[in-house]
């Protein structure tokens, strides 16, 4: 009797067990489901939030004042806080579920580093803040996800630069520890820092150390969180000492073995030749120059450099070099100051100036002579782009396809849009038109295929939520049709959870795009698909 009793207990026991475990199985999936709904609904008019702000910032529906473009600005910034803050919720979502997709490849880390920097610059430079890079020159790639290191590093960089006061420094450094095949990339600051009994609350989700300095920065407690998480999934750790009113170091350490890098100098050299074999560098910041120096160096040329402006225009004058590279900070005079000396001065008039500087006025550059103006921090992608388009430079990389403009595209450009949302269509049917294609609308999945039979478009734009049929059935059937199986289909959609995007290219979409779209983005995004699929 006690046996059957005691085993009475156990498939009690087990039976309470296994509902709790479905219990449990059901609510992670109202979780995701929930968050998936959140998602669309929040993307949805947030598409039409930033699209219809760009169509204006651009200035396609005609001039506007300065108050109009302020207000414009205003609108987009806002969205886009909103969209990262919606992106931050999801991700910490998925690595909570355990369903975060890690991209692991070839990372350029001083590349990556500068486009991050890139990121906070004109937030720093509104505070006056002197914004710094530092690399361990032995640190070339590391293995890593693209994307989410970029991530963790703007996080880091926005936060330094937020709590720093006007004036104050921030600077990114990045070193190797041979011994022990590491990489570490620390972000410090003279900012207001951190009491030592607070740093263990620092990585919490939603947690914030001060609710007042979060409201006067805009902050939310998911950044910091989400830098731990992002650093420890792919292998790393995460590090912070700060002293209140020092400030602070943050230091993501990830696995490093040191590889070669992609052999790119063949490619980046060619086309220099004789052209540019000698470069002068006007620039006080030992920084600067010794990027410069690396990345001109790289392309085959010589490098001089100078740090002030008392001078050099003779050692312009005497050096006669086939470019002038300028920074606008000089320590005793403005750059503006010898660019017009250079220009007015027939024996280096004719020598191109590439402006690189914090101060972004591209406009008084070319007022007063530049070839060209680059705002720091650069990167050597940049920089060759730029040369790229300098007068005197011929092409250094080989030629890609360039975006087609209204008055190129040839008639045959029929697109096809599928979706349901009113504010979408309208945003699309102002937009598309204006940039040369033809633009057709229909309202769901079923509609498109009937109207793709009858127009036979270049491509579809395919929503995927949508009534009667879904835009992933529609793929599907389109895929399955002897007349439009070769049609490129490009999904629009606010879907943004984990799978949604493999579910769309089994269905046999040729690209993805997460709303809200960019509208700049899109036309060579069309023409890249249709190109794909041999110029339907």
């Amino acid at each position: 009797a006690e046996r059957a009793q005691l085993a009475r207990r156990v498939e009690e026991r087990t039976a309470d067990l296994i509902a709790a475990n479905a219990e449990l199985a059901r609510a992670s999936r109202l979780k995701d489901e929930f968050l998936a709904n959140m998602s669309h609904e929040l993307r949805t008019p947030l598409n039409t939030i930033l699209g219809r702000a760009e169509i204006l910032r651009e200035q396609i529906y005609g001039p506007m004042t300065d108050q109009q473009q302020h207000a414009v600005s205003s609108i987009d910034e806002s969205g886009r806080h909103l969209l990262a803050l919606i992106n931050d919720i999801l991700d910490l979502s998925k690595i909570e579920a355990g369903k975060l997709d890690l991209q692991i490849g070839m990372v350029d880390v001083p590349a990556l580093c500068q486009a991050s920097v890139r990121m906070v610059a004109q937030a720093a430079l509104a505070k006056r803040i002197n914004l710094s890079t530092t690399f361990d020159m032995a640190i070339d790639h590391v293995q890593a996800d693209e994307r989410r290191l970029k991530q963790i590093l703007v996080n880091l960089l926005s936060n330094a630069v937020k709590f720093t006061p006007q004036g104050g420094r921030v600077n990114l450094e990045v070193r190797c520890d041979r011994d022990r095949q590491q990489i570490d990339l620390s972000v410090s600051d003279t900012g207001i820092g951190i009491a030592e009994a607070d740093i263990p609350r620092l990585f919490q989700p939603f947690v914030q150390i001060d609710a007042g300095l979060s409201r006067q920065h805009e902050g939310t407690g998911l950044g910091l969180s989400l830098v731990l998480r992002l650093t420890e999934a792919q292998g790393g750790s995460v590090g912070v000492t700060s002293a209140l009113g020092v400030g602070s170091r943050f230091s993501v350490t990830l696995p490093w073995v040191r590889t070669p890098a992609p052999d790119a100098s063949a490619t980046d050299a060619d086309g220099l030749g004789p052209i540019i074999n000698r470069v002068l560098v006007i620039d006080d910041s030992q920084v600067a120059t010794e990027q410069l120096t690396r990345y001109l160096s790289g392309l085959g040329c010589t490098v001089v450099t100078h740090s002030q402006a008392d001078g050099s225009l003779e050692r312009a004058a005497e050096l006669r070099p086939d470019l002038i590279i300028l920074d606008v900070l000089l320590p005793d005079q403005t750059g503006w100051s010898v660019l017009r000396q250079v220009k007015a001065d027939p024996r280096t008039a004719a020598i191109p100036v590439l402006i690189v500087s914090v101060v972004d006025e591209p406009d008084l550059a070319r007022q007063l002579g530049a070839d060209a103006h680059m705002v720091k921090p650069i990167s050597r992608a940049d920089l060759i782009q730029t040369l790229q388009q300098l007068r005197r430079v011929r092409p250094i990389l080989p030629a890609s396809i360039t975006n087609p403009t209204p008055t190129s595209l040839p008639a045959r450009h029929r697109i096809l849009l599928a979706e349901d949302n009113e504010d979408n269509i309208s945003l699309l049917i102002d937009f598309l038109p204006l940039q040369g294609y033809e633009l057709l609308v229909a309202r769901d999945g079923s509609e498109a295929i009937s109207m793709a039979r009858a127009t036979r478009p270049a491509a579809i734009l395919m929503d995927i939520q949508m009534p009667v049929m879904d835009g992933i059935e529609a793929t599907r059937r389109i895929r399955a049709d002897a007349e439009l199986h070769n049609t490129p289909v490009i999904a629009l959609t606010a879907l943004a959870m984990p799978g949604d995007r493999d579910r769309c290219l089994e269905a046999g979409v040729d690209a993805y795009l997460v709303k809200p779209i960019s509208l700049r983005d899109l036309p060579a995004q069309i023409e890249e698909v249709i190109q794909m699929r041999g110029g339907h």
